[in-house]
């Protein structure tokens, strides 16, 4: 076993290295700190073999449950719904999942729902209703059986948003910022995954989103402007995982609507894996495609709807990535340069 697996079954168990750290000095009897667990992750020192055997016996006998992924970044038109979307719907094809929409824009929701969404709020099924009025999450999530109008039907499980979700970023109370992680305890167990959409914003729901999940990815367009706003949302990160939640993991960057064929997109992709470096791998790109457009003005997923299309594929390859543990698909800078010649 070596250092990224053990992070990565840490990270599936959902336990702070402080917490594996009491873990394996109770079962092994050791007095193990939690530095010594970092320099088994970092490869600094070799992992021994009983704490190898104690964490892959873990895994056996504990079944996580729900890995929540967010996709977050304050800039908006960046693919982040989308891609909330498509790999929901990628994983839905062999797991449970569910997805909480915490955009008071509720795009996803009214993209899945379309006119339900207003039945749905009525009926006070919103993530507002839980986070603003105490609601349990139980009584608002959405089945993918359970259709709100006649022949309509949605692929995984929902918790739909409102405007008045906006509101949380007045609230100020003692742990509001954990809201949301607090409420998902109470439906982890039913599901595999729970992908959670956040706003486009840096406030009270996005802090409430990176708090409540263990994996983050960050889509961005491969512009100048939408690439120069990375660091703000890095440093959110960041402040997060020392002051709410430490087994938060940056995933990636996903760059999203690329053109291949142009100029200044392989520029700021080839810039963007340059300037990240060890800071976050940057992922496979999603190339700018109309099937997304064609699949939100029919209410579908593009996944869903084109299948075998390369930009949509690109979802799929991540999905299964995180589901088996694999490293997740990297841009490649090489091929970058290619395309350029190619051009």
């Amino acid at each position: 076993m070596d250092g990224n697996r053990m992070r990565e079954l840490r990270q599936q168990l959902r336990l702070s290295q402080t917490e594996l750290k009491q873990h394996l000095n109770q079962r092994l009897g050791r007095r193990y700190d939690k530095h010594k667990i970092s320099r088994w992750e970092n490869g600094r020192e070799p992992i021994p073999e009983d704490v190898a055997m104690e964490l892959d016996a873990m895994a056996v006998e504990r079944k996580p449950d729900a890995r929540a992924l967010v996709l977050a970044n304050q800039k908006g038109g960046v693919g982040k719904t989308t891609s909330a979307l498509n790999l929901a719907y990628a994983f839905s094809r062999s797991s449970r999942v569910l997805l909480v929409d915490m955009d008071p824009q509720a795009t996803a929701t009214a993209g899945l729902l379309a006119e339900a969404s207003i039945e749905a709020y009525r009926q006070g099924r919103t993530i507002a209703h839980v986070i603003l009025g105490d609601r349990p999450i139980s009584e608002v999530i959405i089945k993918a059986s359970e259709p709100l109008v006649e022949s309509r039907a949605i692929p995984f499980d929902l918790v739909g948003s409102h405007i008045d979700l906006a509101e949380s970023d007045g609230r100020r109370e003692p742990g509001f910022d954990v809201s949301l992680r607090e409420v998902l305890e109470h439906c982890r167990a039913s599901y595999d995954y729970i992908v959670i959409d956040a706003p486009p914003n840096l406030g009270m729901l996005t802090w409430m989103a990176l708090a409540a999940a263990e994996d983050v990815i960050i889509p961005v367009r491969t512009e100048p402007y939408d690439t120069m706003g990375v660091g703000l949302i890095l440093n959110t990160i960041k402040k997060v995982q020392r002051r709410l939640n430490p087994t938060l993991r940056l995933a990636g960057i996903l760059p999203t609507q690329y053109g291949k064929r142009k100029s200044v997109d392989r520029e700021v992709l080839a810039h963007l894996v340059t300037a990240m470096g060890d800071k976050a791998p940057v992922l496979e790109p999603v190339s700018d495609s109309a099937i997304f457009g064609h699949a939100a003005r029919n209410g579908r997923i593009a996944l869903e709807a084109s299948p075998q299309a390369p930009a949509a594929l690109v979802y799929a390859r991540l999905a299964q990535c995180l589901a088996s543990g694999s490293p997740l698909p990297r841009a490649d800078v090489g091929e970058i340069a290619l395309d350029g010649m190619k051009a």
